[in-house]
């Protein structure tokens, strides 16, 4: 199982590791937003859907650049709109572990799942299912003396070193 929140650069990777992973004889299963679907079964790899908008989320990430909402976005109403969104997405993660294949109708269980953090679900399903889970991103998800936190509103010329 491979969990992926995030645009089509971010699920890229995931789909030449899932190709990898088939040519070693794993059955891979990319669970991700419905709009990346024919990127996904193009590749050869299992779909499933997990719901969610990649274009809302980036566009309320570049609105609100840390992890306090605008003013802005809280009086518009865009935070309830994205924890209904998020919740549609974590239902949609766990279900990508337990549920048969929407097409084929094949039976389906996670034995281990590889996901990027921004999926928020995948430590909870693995608990659940007592199976591994390792979290992984194609950029830095860490601070550095080089880069803050991706979520953090600073830039990197605006940080002390030392901190």
């Amino acid at each position: 199982m491979i969990q992926i929140v995030g645009s089509r650069g971010d699920v890229q990777p995931f789909i030449a590791l899932g190709t990898e992973l088939q040519k070693f004889g794993h059955r891979v299963r990319i669970a991700t937003h419905d709009v990346f679907s024919d990127f996904v079964t193009q590749a050869g790899l299992e779909f499933y859907p997990i719901g969610g908008d990649p274009a809302e989320l980036m566009a309320f990430m570049v609105k609100n650049p840390g992890l306090i909402p605008q003013i802005s976005s809280l009086r518009a109403g865009e935070v309830q709109k994205k924890r209904a969104m998020v919740n549609e997405m974590l239902h949609g993660c766990w279900k990508s572990c337990i549920e048969d294949d929407p097409v084929t109708k094949i039976p389906f269980t996670a034995d281990a799942i590889i996901a990027n953090p921004p999926s928020f679900a995948h430590v909870h399903c693995a608990q659940a299912l007592s199976i591994p889970v390792h979290l992984m991103f194609t950029m830095p998800w860490t601070s550095t003396k080089a880069f803050p936190h991706p979520l953090a509103n600073l830039s990197s010329s605006e940080m002390n070193p030392n901190v």
